[in-house]
């Protein structure tokens, strides 16, 4: 199957950017980068303007007209890691681009602004419906409730690119019986996960299942879940594109 270029998600929505460590995720979110879009880098990366949080709006005001914004002013070196990572994501939804590019924007951040954060991105979806965010996270939690879609990238190469989360979902049914049939549906499918207690096992498959192949009930993973499994490998219906 050929994908889309990866100049732009190929849909509005919520991406899950996943994948494991050195994958190339930042390569491609700075890939991304351009007229239409703004960008948090990920919190060591962060640069400011000036001293304070006053200087560094104003410079970022002059570059690009931002809507108003209601944050407290200090000298940056003051701020706590978690404040300047508020700060670069406020001026960020400040901008209202059509594409928003996250690198892991939740690091450093306490409970309460996790909740607070997740909240404006929501919203910044919300208010215009053609509006994209690609959010690259290492942990799985931090996409439920958020992502829609999701980007896969190993070795530099995309993969699922644009893919639903809710067609991603049928891609990893999982299967619990006895044992005996579940070693028998092992045998023709490919397992990502399996646990055996007694002689009962549960098998999580990275390919669908037809309804004929087992009269036992067929369960799909939760957001959380999957997310955590497509960023272990690359699902199997969609082709690799290197990343340029």
């Amino acid at each position: 199957m050929n994908q889309p270029s990866p100049q732009r998600p190929p849909h509005p929505g919520f991406y899950a950017l996943v994948g494991p460590n050195a994958a190339g995720k930042t390569h491609l979110l700075r890939s991304l980068m351009g007229p239409g879009a703004a960008f948090v880098p990920a919190g060591a990366d962060a640069k400011f303007a000036g001293d304070t949080v006053a200087s560094h709006l104003r410079a970022a005001n002059t570059a690009k007209p931002l809507a108003p914004i209601d944050f407290p002013d200090a000298r940056i070196k003051d701020l706590s890691v978690g404040e300047r990572r508020l700060l670069t994501i406020t001026v960020a939804l400040a901008a209202e681009e059509p594409l928003l590019l996250l690198d892991e924007p939740f690091d450093g951040i306490d409970t309460t602004t996790r909740k607070q954060v997740r909240q404006q991105l929501i919203d910044y979806v919300a208010e215009d419906p053609e509006r994209t965010i690609v959010m690259a996270s290492h942990r799985p939690e931090d996409f439920v409730g958020l992502a829609t879609h999701v980007i896969q990238v190993f070795g530099r190469e995309t993969h699922s690119y644009g893919l639903s989360l809710d067609d991603a979902r049928l891609l990893y049914p999982t299967v619990t019986g006895p044992t005996a049939e579940i070693e028998e549906l092992a045998a023709q499918y490919p397992v990502v996960d399996k646990a055996t207690l007694g002689p009962t096992t549960r098998a999580t498959f990275s390919a669908p299942i037809p309804e004929s192949a087992t009269a036992l009930p067929v369960g799909y993973p939760d957001d959380a879940m999957l997310i955590d499994l497509l960023a272990q490998s690359p699902a199997n219906l969609q082709t690799g594109k290197a990343l340029q």
